[in-house]
């Protein structure tokens, strides 16, 4: 399914969103400890918005590579669409929780980055 017609290779897979989670949970933890980091708002930032940026790529790739699905994956499918709306959910809620921590900061940051979020995918 991986290959169906019409996928874009270069969109998120479930990989890409679970090393994002790791980068978030990594990030917040070391500023935790007390490690200083340089540009530690912007990393973080970057990481939650880049998980935004995977989810919306991830749920029309997921429908295109199902969409000539044997009847007997359906319910693996259905499943995966559930599990999808919970990692929605998580990256919706993580990125309330960040823009509420760094208030009007959050979409100066999120512009100042924006140009470089393409740069991993390429």
């Amino acid at each position: 399914m991986r290959v169906a017609p019409g996928l874009n290779t270069y969109h998120a897979s479930v990989a890409d969103i679970g090393y994002g989670f790791d980068a978030v949970q990594g990030t917040i933890s070391r500023i935790r400890q007390g490690e200083s980091i340089d540009l530690a708002t912007e990393i973080l930032v970057f990481d939650l918005d880049t998980l935004r940026i995977s989810e919306k790529q991830l749920r029309p790739n997921f429908e295109l590579a199902v969409k000539r699905a044997n009847p007997d994956a359906f319910y693996l499918i259905e499943q995966s669409r559930y599990l999808h709306r919970q990692i929605f959910e998580a990256i919706k809620e993580a990125i309330r929780l960040g823009r509420a921590l760094l208030g009007p900061e959050w979409e100066t940051i999120r512009a100042k980055i924006e140009g470089i979020q393409a740069i991993p995918r390429l």
